[in-house]
């Protein structure tokens, strides 16, 4: 299954704003999109009284075969849109329509993502591998850093290209398929001119879509370590980073 993920300047957009976009996107592709709620049908305009009051969405709200959640990081300076699949759709259709939610006043970045890798390449916790069965060996372990006896020890995932990190007005995050807008150059401190050119040179497709840039990396979305290189690189380039 896969994750799109957006994000947006936390003043440019509200999550009223967000929730037409949305119903709009999904009209157009399984119109009539329906919306439920923990499961039981529930209308716009109930949708719409409870994110008055809250600015970010309810949990729960799934709709079309997404999971869709909506949240704001004030103290960071952004909000974020999630849709992840609850059920597989055709992804150069949903790429085409999503276009519309790219072109919005103050959005900053997008990726895809595989729900399950993106999960364990983010897992710090060593009981969400012993619940799952997996093994812990040969994982790198750090302290969190917290005071007795709140300390333990946790996964390190810093080396992992797959991890999401908060930075204060973006996420540093990566995908087989991103789109990059103006403001993403700004909050990165990169010269976009010099990357895009770099990123041609290692054989990523860039497509200019005038407010945004598209990064390909891959047809299929990043789901082990069979494309490694390409992730480093790709984290490289756009953060500086491994």
């Amino acid at each position: 299954m896969k994750r799109f993920k957006f994000v947006f300047d936390v003043e440019s957009i509200s999550g009223l704003q967000v929730l037409a976009l949305v119903r709009e996107f999904l009209n157009k592709v399984y119109s009539p999109a329906a919306f439920f709620l923990h499961g039981v049908k529930t209308d716009i305009k109930t949708l719409e009284k409870e994110i008055l009051k809250k600015k970010s969405w309810p949990s729960g709200l799934v709709s079309s075969g997404f999971e869709l959640r909506f949240g704001l990081l004030p103290a960071l300076g952004y909000c974020f849109l999630v849709l992840e699949e609850l059920e597989s759709h055709n992804n150069a259709q949903l790429e085409e329509e999503i276009e519309a939610i790219l072109g919005m006043e103050g959005f900053i970045q997008a990726w895809v993502s595989d729900v399950e890798y993106d999960f364990w390449q983010n897992a710090t916790d060593p009981l969400e591998y012993e619940g799952s069965g997996r093994s812990l060996s040969g994982l790198p372990m750090r302290s969190n850093g917290l005071p007795p006896p709140l300390d333990q020890m946790e996964i390190d995932i810093s080396e992992n290209p797959g991890r999401s990190v908060h930075r204060q007005g973006y996420i540093e995050a990566i995908g087989s398929t991103m789109w990059l807008g103006d403001l993403f150059w700004k909050r990165v401190g990169m010269d976009r001119l010099v990357i895009i050119s770099l990123l041609k040179k290692q054989g990523f497709k860039v497509c200019d879509h005038g407010s945004f840039f598209k990064v390909i990396t891959s047809d299929d979305v990043f789901s082990d370590d069979s494309t490694l290189g390409k992730q480093r690189a790709l984290r490289q380039l756009l953060f500086g980073l491994k």
